[in-house]
């Protein structure tokens, strides 16, 4: 029962959520761009949806809205800020746009690594690769001269095994 109440609960923070980011999106699309933490897509996908989609779309049973202070010294920095509510609003606009560009850098940064994993895993151009392996095929084939010669009998004879590796029977 005390299930329910709670997915009742989260169901009416997606609606409200949901709401509250369609008027400040129809109000004012760059600063809820900046607060939402959108891009132009979403902002445009966000505005378009009917309120009908909205309340369906609120009815899963995780929290579509999330927290944007990363750790504990951030909640306790603004918790313990000055009692000036507009100094307040300052800095917590200031600690999440910090966020913000953390995260942006940090993407970024990542789509960097995957670049360089990527071209790293294509290796060479496929020319490039091609006259290496040709080079240690041809390279292996000599190496490989010695040693059947090295299986040649006391007697000066070729061994049977050597014969067929080399094609000759």
């Amino acid at each position: 029962m005390q299930t329910d109440h709670l997915l009742d609960d989260i169901r009416e923070v997606n609606l409200s959520y949901l709401l509250l980011m369609q008027r400040l999106i129809n109000t004012d699309r760059e600063a809820a761009m900046f607060r939402l933490k959108i891009d132009d897509e979403m902002a445009d996908l966000l505005s378009r949806i009917p309120v009908s989609e909205l309340a369906r779309l609120a009815r899963c049973n995780q929290l579509l809205c999330h927290f944007s202070l990363h750790d504990a010294d951030q909640l306790h920095s603004l918790i313990r800020a000055t009692g000036d509510d507009s100094m307040r609003q300052v800095h917590a606009a200031i600690l999440l746009g910090s966020n913000e560009r953390r995260a942006a850098n940090d993407r970024r940064q990542g789509e960097r690594r995957q670049g360089e994993r990527r071209s790293h895993d294509q290796g060479p151009p496929g020319g490039v690769e091609r006259r290496q392996d040709e080079r240690r095929a041809e390279a292996g084939g000599r190496r490989q001269a010695p040693r059947r010669a090295a299986d040649r009998n006391d007697d000066g004879e070729t061994s049977q095994e050597t014969r067929k590796a080399d094609g000759q029977g």
